[in-house]
């Protein structure tokens, strides 16, 4: 399982971090959630550059950070580009199976919360009712039960954060608050085995889990939302 940490600046763009989630392989989607970290720093010196203006790269106290601008730009340039690359198969292709996959994430999390604890690829197990109800309402792909199965096995080991996303939606929580709501459902769904089964609904070794970290600000960063470097 691979633990990945959020802090508080950049728990103001996790739909980015849903979006880098998109692409379709592990280490994809790994690499993918450090560019939005890159993508997350480009846009808060852009803030302080319009909200400051260029007075503040003269200051004795931020001399660090422009010297660590000018380090990073190259690769933040970078990081920002092939993002752009997710973002565009996210909206052309990814979408659609990642939205099924959190669907069929949110069935099966009320089946373990109901005791039921259904089966997803059996007869009438939670693939065919997500099928069932793509036919019912119109939902895009989820009536194709080859593409419900292929972005389950896709996007599994990372729906928990969609889902949290979406059960929080109404609600005014933090950042901190809904990565909580997120690894409480994963460890439900990678706890919890189908009824007459041994293998839980989600192997660990595909998760990734998303904690909330403070500490890797630095004091002349910290009121700026800009961390000394990139983690993780």
């Amino acid at each position: 399982m691979l633990t990945f940490s959020i802090n508080e600046v950049e728990g103001f763009y996790l739909e980015l971090f849903r979006i880098a989630l998109s692409a379709e392989a592990r280490e994809a989607k790994a690499t993918a959630l450090h560019y939005v970290k890159q993508v997350v720093i480009a846009e808060r010196l852009k803030v302080l550059s319009e909200s400051e203006g260029s007075a503040w790269a003269s200051e004795p106290d931020n001399q660090s950070l422009v010297i660590w601008t000018a380090q990073t730009a190259a690769a933040r340039e970078e990081a920002i580009y092939e993002f752009s690359r997710v973002s565009r198969t996210y909206e052309d292709r990814n979408e659609r199976r990642l939205n099924i996959a959190e669907h069929a994430g949110k069935l099966v999390y009320l089946s373990i919360l109901e005791g039921k604890r259904q089966g997803v690829q059996t007869k009438t197990g939670i693939r065919y009712q997500l099928t069932l109800a793509g036919r019912d309402h119109g939902i895009r792909g989820a009536k194709d039960k080859d593409v419900v199965r292929k972005s389950w096995g896709t996007y599994r080991g990372i729906v928990h954060l969609g889902m949290a996303m979406d059960f929080c939606e109404d609600r005014a929580v933090s950042a901190g608050e809904l990565l909580s709501v997120a690894e409480k459902i994963r460890r439900v769904l990678s706890d919890c085995c189908p009824k007459g089964t041994s293998e839980p609904y989600v192997p660990r070794e595909e998760q990734i889990s998303f904690v909330y970290k403070s500490d890797i600000w630095g004091p002349r960063f910290r009121n700026r939302g800009l961390p000394y470097c990139v983690e993780d």
